[in-house]
């Protein structure tokens, strides 16, 4: 984080948000302590390729993620984590869970849902936390619901989910919103 000037602050927020929305469907989506800790360093370090550029830059941070020597992480720690990076925004391109080991691919995949939906939560860099937050997880959908008052003075937070809504269409998961 250091290295790469990573806002720790938001970083944490970030953090926070996808922990909290972890221990809401750890139970449903299978998930364990170790892929629960993996999210939380990829949360910390989703904004690493900013160092290099704004463009692209969830694919520039998994590069620095998958190539660099980072002490304490084995080579298929690292690629998990640079599978969260890259997975964090824009379109979900499937092809690169392949090339995680088959025991590793639907954690990282789940991860990777819950570390997009912190990214975007936060993506105005507020302080505070986000309030009332609830995920609900069944085959092929998540359901997120906020307080009302909170979407509405977050419209550009919404349109951004209205987009993710379609990405994750195109991977075959049904997102809905919920402000109520």
């Amino acid at each position: 984080m250091t290295r790469y000037a990573i806002d720790a602050e938001h970083a944490a927020r970030v953090e926070a948000t996808a922990l909290v929305l972890f221990d809401q469907v750890e139970d449903a989506w299978g998930l364990e302590s170790a892929d629960r800790q993996m999210l939380g360093w990829a949360a910390r370090l989703h904004e690493t390729g900013l160092a290099i550029a704004h463009s692209q830059f969830h694919v520039h941070g998994a590069y620095v993620l998958e190539n660099s020597d980072i002490a304490g992480f084995s080579r298929t720690e690292q690629q998990f984590l640079a599978t969260l990076v890259r997975s964090q925004r824009r379109a979900v391109r499937l092809a690169t869970f392949e090339a995680l080991p088959d025991r590793l691919a639907p954690a990282a995949q789940r991860c990777a849902l819950l570390l997009r939906m912190a990214v975007l939560l936060h993506r105005a860099h507020e302080a505070g936390r986000i309030p009332g937050l609830k995920l609900r997880v069944a085959l092929g959908e998540m359901a997120l619901k906020l307080p009302k008052r909170w979407l509405e003075s977050h419209p550009l937070t919404v349109a951004d989910f209205d987009t993710e809504r379609e990405h994750l269409r195109d991977i075959g998961i049904r997102l809905e919103l919920d402000g109520g």
